[in-house]
């Protein structure tokens, strides 16, 4: 991703951006197998056809598979062993699923001064952050699973965020517990 929104938006690669063979690279000497990478890219930027220029298969050995069209990113989701994204909100649907987030954010500062600031503090969440490739390889490289299940616990009770499989009963017993007053 490159601009913000009130800019002209692009596909990038090279400079500070993940380095996709690296990254496969650290995740299978960290967690093993064979590691395939899925590139979904920002709705606004399919929308304008600017994932076509990527190609369906990025990687030298076929390893990055774009998937920007894919309806459904739950399901990629449920698929996934990791998610790295930098400030989608889906890290939060991912650590839901209880999947190892990571979040690349070379361009923290800039995004920032241009859209004003998040609405978290990146540094207090559990999902290890890199600022760049190098510190990215070593966030996988010392993933913990257990502190990171312990960060998870308390982000959610610091949110309230609570997944049980029965949302749809709890909506509907706040509705009416809403309508008994």
């Amino acid at each position: 991703r490159g601009g913000s929104q009130g800019t002209n938006r692009t596909v990038e690669t090279g400079g500070d951006f993940p380095d996709y063979e690296r990254l496969v690279h650290a995740l299978s000497k960290r967690f093993g197998g064979k590691w395939y990478l899925f590139l979904r890219l920002h709705p606004q930027l399919v929308a304008r056809d600017l994932d076509k220029e990527q190609g369906d298969d990025l990687g030298a050995d076929g390893f990055v598979i774009n998937v920007s069209r894919v309806d459904d990113m739950y399901e990629l989701l449920a698929g996934c062993d990791a998610f790295m994204t930098d400030y989608s909100s889906a890290a939060f649907d991912a650590s839901v699923m209880r999947v190892p987030v990571f979040l690349y954010t070379q361009d923290y500062r800039e995004y920032e001064r241009e859209r004003g600031k998040l609405l978290w503090d990146l540094e207090k969440l559990p999902f290890p952050l890199a600022f760049h490739m190098d510190e990215l390889e070593r966030q996988v490289d010392n993933f913990d699973e257990e502190r990171y299940a312990e960060e998870l616990k308390r982000l959610f009770v610091v949110t309230e965020m609570e997944e049980d499989g029965q949302a749809s009963v709890h909506v509907v017993d706040s509705i009416v517990s809403m309508t008994d007053r």
